[in-house]
């Protein structure tokens, strides 16, 4: 293997000034190799000048000039890159590298040429990549976009401290509500459980239900989320492809009890209480998130587990795609994962088994389950008499472990986690309006099941029968669901 450590670069460093220059370019061309670019030193498209390293992976494109001389580099290194890229195609990016550092006249003018691109790196920068501490595709990536869209010049980011916070995306908030008896209401509901990443939610989009045959694909990202805050980063870059909605499920859990809510706005508003969370007995260290929503061809859960005390430190994450198929223009996706920092070992890989699998149960085993909360949508439909549907009821979970003696003991493969959470949040398969919540009995019908990499995804079903004493009005209006 290429020595890229941070000892070569000390050797180099102790050599003649001339030999150092024609090291440091070797070095590099041998970093960009590691990183799974194609190197071509001495290139000649930038004649009559010479160039270090031109350097390509996938579509992006290079221009690479090292310098290690006793002084910084200037406006006329600058200079020199440029007019090397005003021989060659437009979209080649400059990246000069200066060991001793650049002056200041070098940051103010590249900050504002930027239809032209020249990203720079330092000593430290080179040093860290060196030591395996940062990713280089990532560095270029990010120093590229703040230049190109903040007019900003990036240069030791990594280790600088405090720096502006990044602007928070407005989320969606969810227009569906979960009511309690006493009418409270709050877009999240607490509930009994544990540890185990499962969500409940009201639509399971079947992403093998389309014509052809086969089944469908999966991507595994796995960002580099090192805290809380670094996790909301992540949920704006989601919302800024549209795949951070109102319609989200997600579930926290700590060791006894789970937060159960929807929508984007919500979880980004409930992430930050966890000093709430921690206030409950037998508290763990630490809990974990699961967030599921929709994307283009299909839907993801995203996992996490966070520290529950002030250094909200990350210790795992990952981004798990369900798709139809292999997305012809996959622009999107890489996008995503290029903001996010991930640019190497990105899959599709065909899912072995159908996305979703339906159980039903017999009315006798589960009939009469009582609503804990109402699930209620308000509709936005002007000609819709009814402004407040019951979309959905929270339920003791009928499956739970305390209950050994059970019918519904024996759930079947893929659904035994179920057995730990206290209380089930339902999808009702027929609607009907809030008003008359209290003339209506429930029963448990059964729940589809689908699989992510790292979570569960369960829509528990329960219908509703009329009581006698239902008015009729009601009675209408929900038969028209």
């Amino acid at each position: 293997m290429v020595d890229t450590s941070r000892e070569r670069l000390d050797v180099i460093e102790r050599l003649s000034p001339a030999r150092r220059g024609r090291e440091l370019e070797q070095f590099v061309a041998d970093l960009l190799r590691q990183h799974h670019f194609t190197v071509r030193p001495n290139a000649g498209t930038a004649r009559p000048r010479q160039t270090d390293v031109l350097a390509s992976r996938g579509s992006e494109w290079y221009l690479v000039e090292c310098k290690w001389r006793s002084d910084k580099a200037n406006i006329d290194d600058v200079d020199s890159v440029r007019s090397r890229l005003n021989r060659i195609d437009h979209s080649v990016v400059g990246v000069l590298i200066s060991m001793p550092g650049f002056t200041g006249t070098v940051l103010h003018d590249v900050g504002h040429h930027r239809k032209q691109p020249i990203l720079l790196i330092s000593r430290d920068e080179l040093v860290r990549l060196a030591q395996g501490m940062e990713s280089l595709p990532r560095l270029l990536w990010r120093k590229k976009e703040a230049l190109v869209a903040d007019g900003t010049v990036l240069l030791d980011e990594p280790t600088r401290k405090g720096g502006r916070a990044r602007r928070r995306m407005v989320l969606p908030p969810a227009e569906s509500q979960f009511i309690s008896v006493d009418g409270t209401q709050s877009p999240v509901v607490q509930c009994g459980g544990t540890f185990g990443q499962v969500v409940f939610v009201q639509q399971l989009e079947n992403i093998d239900w389309v014509p052809a045959a086969g089944l469908g694909v999966t991507l595994d990202v796995a960002p580099s989320v090192l805290n809380e805050r670094e996790l909301r980063d992540l949920v704006d870059h989601l919302a800024d492809l549209g795949w951070a909605t109102a319609d989200a499920r997600w579930n926290i859990q700590q060791s006894t009890r789970n937060w159960h809510g929807v929508g984007c706005a919500a979880f980004a508003n409930e992430l930050p209480k966890w000093r709430q969370r921690a206030d409950i007995p037998e508290a763990h260290h630490s809990e974990e998130i699961c967030y599921v929503d929709r994307c283009d061809g299909g839907f993801y859960s995203l996992t996490a587990t966070l520290a529950a005390h002030g250094s909200r430190s990350s210790l795992f994450a990952r981004v798990s795609f369900q798709l139809q198929g292999i997305p012809l223009d996959n622009g999107p996706l890489l996008e995503l994962c290029k903001s996010i920092g991930v640019h190497e070992s990105l899959y599709f890989r065909p899912r072995a088994n159908e996305s979703v699998k339906r159980h039903h149960f017999a009315d006798a085993q589960v009939a009469n389950v009582q609503p804990i909360h109402h699930f209620v949508t308000t509709s936005r439909e002007p000609e819709d008499p009814v402004q407040e549907w019951v979309t959905g009821i929270v339920i003791i979970n009928p499956f739970h472990e305390k209950h050994g003696d059970s019918p519904t003991k024996h759930l079947p493969d893929g659904a035994t986690s179920l057995r730990h959470r206290e209380q089930l949040v339902c999808d009702l398969r027929h609607h009907h309006p809030y008003l008359g919540r209290h003339e209506y009995s429930y029963r448990f019908t059964g729940f589809e099941l689908a699989h992510t990499s790292d979570a569960t995804v369960c829509r528990p079903i329960v219908d509703w029968t009329r009581n006698k004493t239902t008015p009729h009005d009601a009675d209408t209006a929900a038969d028209r669901f």
